[in-house]
């Protein structure tokens, strides 16, 4: 697979990951790559921890473009909550993967996917346990959920994007569109139940999907369950997403480096920098 992971002293005992970041475009590691219809010419990412070598995914694509047109579609990757796993979608296969970073294990999350699939890729989301993970594609409106521990996959229809997710649902929503979005509990049995409805496509549900963040003036974190606020959030802050199930990461404005991620504590709001510099492609793990 090409993996280059990070054991020297650790073994497979490894660090978690903190945050990943795609390799430079067009990527060094492999010729422009046609895929039936499309073209793969951005490959490779480096996931970060905090002592010892960086892990290398070098068959994990991160921007793909259509063989006939010049616009190009950012291909996502998921690291998981403990920082252990990672989901991408591989050159290679031509699917989606997660690979344990710890054991060197690998399940495929999709069946190899069209060229209309890999173009419509709108989403790729983890449990909070790391467990399970689910993709998502606006190609006939598809989701695939699968459990890393057994590898069975199933097919959700009519699910364009999932914001995270449980052992037996996820919040996910039918619209492609990226407007106008309503957010839907969807169950495995088939039940859905309509959560709440968003102008714009969400970032902003935690990894167990009990916070989820209104970016109002000030932003707050509520409580999923009852709607209501839990914290607010410091004025100043920008880019902000969830890294893990507890703690949202952000960028301050207000601070004198504004150039790098604060961490904030969703439960007791305490701030600490990360040392993570700027970047509008990086993927968070375990930053706390």
């Amino acid at each position: 697979m090409g993996l280059v992971a990070c054991q020297g002293a650790f073994g497979r005992n490894m660090q978690a990951v903190t945050y990943g970041e795609p390799a430079p475009c067009p990527s060094d590691f492999f010729e422009p790559t046609p895929a039936g219809g499309i073209v793969i010419d951005c490959v490779g990412w480096t996931l970060h921890v905090p002592f010892g070598m960086d892990v290398r995914l070098r068959t994990a694509v991160s921007h793909v473009r259509s063989s006939s047109m010049y616009d190009t579609g950012r291909i996502p990757i998921e690291i998981t909550p403990d920082g252990h796993r990672v989901a991408y979608f591989d050159v290679r296969e031509l699917r989606y993967l997660a690979e344990d970073l710890r054991s060197g294990s690998i399940r495929p999350l999709t069946p190899r996917l069209t060229a209309e699939e890999i173009i419509g890729i709108t989403s790729v989301a983890s449990s909070a346990d790391s467990r399970h993970f689910a993709v998502s594609t606006s190609e006939d409106r598809r989701t695939f959920v699968t459990d890393f521990e057994t590898g069975r996959t199933r097919t959700l229809d009519n699910v364009c994007w999932a914001y995270g997710l449980t052992a037996d649902a996820l919040m996910g929503s039918a619209g492609c569109d990226g407007v106008d979005v309503s957010i839907d509990a969807i169950r495995f049995d088939g039940t859905a139940t309509r959560f709440r409805s968003e102008e714009e496509l969400p970032r902003d549900m935690s990894a167990d999907l009990r916070w989820y963040i209104d970016f109002g003036e000030p932003a707050s974190i509520y409580d999923t369950a009852t709607g209501q606020p839990v914290r607010s959030l410091p004025s100043g802050l920008t880019e902000l997403q969830w890294a893990g199930a507890d703690t949202v990461v952000a960028r301050n404005e207000a601070f004198r480096d504004k150039d790098e991620y604060i961490a904030i504590d969703a439960g007791t709001g305490e701030r600490v920098s990360t040392g993570i510099p700027y970047t509008g492609s990086i993927v968070f793990g375990k930053v706390r």
